[in-house]
Parts: structure tokens; sequence; C-alpha cells
């Protein structure tokens, strides 16, 4: 998915689930901090609360807008 389109679909505080390796790891549910960001080799990413470094929209879930999100 590309920057437009996850813009489109997700606002910035939208609760997520962040996988920090792989889909095998455990979660953690986190919200977005940031716009979406199209890289330049192809690579969309956002930046998400309590980590430094930006996730790839396709190592997140977008969850309900009610989702409790960890403290």
């Amino acid at each position: 998915m590309d920057a437009y389109t996850f813009n489109a679909l997700v606002a910035v505080g939208t609760p997520v689930r962040v996988f920090p390796n792989t889909r095998q790891d455990p979660p953690r549910i986190t919200r977005t901090r940031s716009r979406a960001t199209d890289l330049c080799h192809g690579l969309t990413v956002v930046h998400v609360d309590d980590h430094t470094l930006p996730y790839r929209v396709d190592q997140l879930d977008v969850l309900p807008d009610d989702f409790p999100v960890e403290a």
C-alpha cells in the first residue's frame, strides 16, 4: 500500500498492532504518530508511539478507534 492510500484510510492517532521483527513475534498495541511516507526504494513507512524508527505499513494491523491502547 502506498502512502497516499494509507493516509486516506488511516488518521494519525489510530490504534495499530505492530510486529517488531516478524509476524511471529509478540505484537504491541500502540498508535500512529505520523502520516505514512513513501521512501525512495519503494517502502511505505509510518511512525508509531513509543518507537524511534518507523514501521513498514505491512508490519502493522489497523485497529478500531475505540481499541484499548497499552500505556
